[in-house]
């Protein structure tokens, strides 16, 4: 028989060994992961997911602090402005009832000017210097308002009188007791006589 009967024979019945597989699956290839190391990576992932929760709790407080903050500092203005506002009204109380006890020594003063009572003018003159200071020290200013053009938010009209120079109507002509400001508010108008004009049908 000769060799390549030989070899074909061989070949027929399947003698020779078939070849390795070349594919090999990935899933059979892999090892299995180590079960500590499952452990760490599912532990790590937990703690991450509750750091996670931590820091939305964190910023949720920090912006109630805040809110908090906001809310107690307006508060605290708004307070202090009450409080200003409700001393103010203390201060101009106060000075409204002196006013009276002001206009009454300007009256004494008037009446014994003509007098021969010259140290009890004198007296006189000084309790009134000393209880004016006493009310500027509380803010309080006086205006006798003689020549400006007449506003009702700073003058009550007494009366008022004919003129025939047209630059007087409408204007304060005397003061017939002084008006009281303290700082920009209107305690008491001024008195006054107003001059009346053809242009002054406003001024009652």
């Amino acid at each position: 028989m000769s060799a390549n009967h030989s070899k074909h024979s061989k070949h027929a019945d399947g003698d020779e060994p078939a070849e390795p597989t070349e594919h090999v699956s990935a899933a059979s290839a892999a090892p299995a992961e180590d079960p500590y190391v499952t452990g760490l990576k599912r532990e790590i992932a937990e703690r991450d997911s509750r750091l996670a929760e931590m820091d939305e709790k964190v910023r949720h407080y920090a912006q109630a602090v805040d809110k908090v903050r906001t809310e107690y500092q307006a508060a605290r203005e708004r307070i202090q402005r009450e409080n200003e506002r409700n001393a103010a009204r203390e201060k101009l109380k106060l000075v409204g009832g002196l006013l009276g006890v002001l206009d009454s020594l300007d009256r004494s003063l008037e009446s014994k000017k003509a007098a021969d009572g010259d140290a009890f003018v004198a007296g006189v003159q000084l309790i009134r210097s000393q209880f004016e200071a006493a009310l500027t020290g509380l803010g309080l200013t006086r205006f006798d308002a003689v020549g400006e053009a007449f506003d009702p938010n700073r003058h009550q009209a007494v009366t008022s009188v004919p003129v025939t120079d047209p630059a007087q109507a409408g204007r304060v002509l005397h003061c017939v007791a002084a008006g009281v400001q303290v700082g920009e508010e209107v305690v008491r108008a001024a008195s006054v006589v107003v001059g009346q004009g053809s242009a002054s049908d406003d001024v009652h």
